[in-house]
């Protein structure tokens, strides 16, 4: 890596980590420089778990496009972390999702930038996300 792009992304990093604003897309993916490095084929449903904005209805709530934040399922809030972690509605999901995390040497609840330390654990991750956000019965 030449001193520029080296010099760019230690002040990326840096400015990623300051600032109060996405603290879940820094739990999925902390490393400015790793992400930098890992050529990730990502779609829209991926990017939405990445980044935690998306159909998920405590996002929409916020931007008063639902009436409620309430998952249908339980009666929680519906965030991305809910639906990644506890859904009723995405647990077979969830199952594939986290047998693949195990294989992978990867604890459950996942750390932070788990689904990028290899290319199976982002792969689980892209199948889990697709199948979250488009099997959908509250919608």
């Amino acid at each position: 890596m030449d001193t520029i792009t080296y010099e760019l992304l230690n002040e990326w990093q840096d400015r990623y980590t300051s600032t109060n604003k996405g603290s879940w897309t820094q739990k999925m993916i902390p490393s400015v420089r790793q992400r930098y490095h890992l050529p990730l084929d990502l779609d829209h449903y991926t990017t939405q778990f990445l980044t935690g904005h998306g159909d998920f209805k405590a996002k929409l709530y916020g931007f008063k496009l639902v009436n409620d934040p309430i998952c249908a399922c339980d009666r929680k809030p519906e965030t991305v972390n809910h639906v990644l972690r506890f859904c009723p509605r995405t647990a077979s999901a969830r199952r594939k999702l986290k047998l693949t995390m195990r294989e992978e040497g990867e604890a459950w609840p996942p750390e932070n930038g788990a689904f990028l330390k290899s290319r199976r654990t982002f792969q689980a991750l892209k199948s889990f996300a697709r199948e979250a956000l488009t099997n959908r019965i509250d919608r």
